[in-house]
């Protein structure tokens, strides 16, 4: 097959919006964009990885592969749905910790497991050549 690469960066977008298509619809369902369910999926993560005095934006957004300010300003709009707490860092006074809170804990998890199953749905036209995708994917991503 004679793919040129304007095709398939072509076909990646598309594919990427799709995925996020679906995300957005799914999500709808716990008030999160996609962004803000990976926000608080990175601060669950970094906590269960020993930070439980909270993480920093710039470790969230770096684990989130996000852009620091871009991270900033959703965090601030997760912490008015009352989804976060950011606190003063005690040793960098220009830092903010940021923990969940009991709630953003729950919707973190419910939203989840929304995340989890449309992906099952969207990757389930592989069969059983997702494994290879995946596995491709993981290559590419490097």
């Amino acid at each position: 097959m004679d793919i040129h690469n304007e095709e398939l960066g072509y076909m990646m977008w598309r594919l990427t919006n799709n995925w996020q298509k679906l995300m957005k619809q799914k999500l709808q369902e716990v008030d999160l964009t996609h962004v803000q369910f990976a926000l608080l999926r990175s601060c669950h993560s970094i906590n269960e990885r020993g930070g439980s005095a909270g993480a920093t934006q710039v470790q969230i957004a770096h684990d989130s592969y996000m852009d620091p300010m871009m991270a900033s300003e959703v965090l601030r709009t997760l912490e008015k749905k009352g989804y976060v707490n950011r606190v003063p860092h005690p040793q960098d006074t220009r830092a903010k910790l940021i923990r969940l809170t009991e709630p953003g804990e729950n919707v973190m998890e419910r939203a989840n497991q929304i995340v989890l199953e449309a992906d099952k749905i969207f990757f389930s036209k592989l069969g059983p050549e997702l494994e290879g995708f995946i596995k491709q994917l993981r290559l590419l991503i490097g």
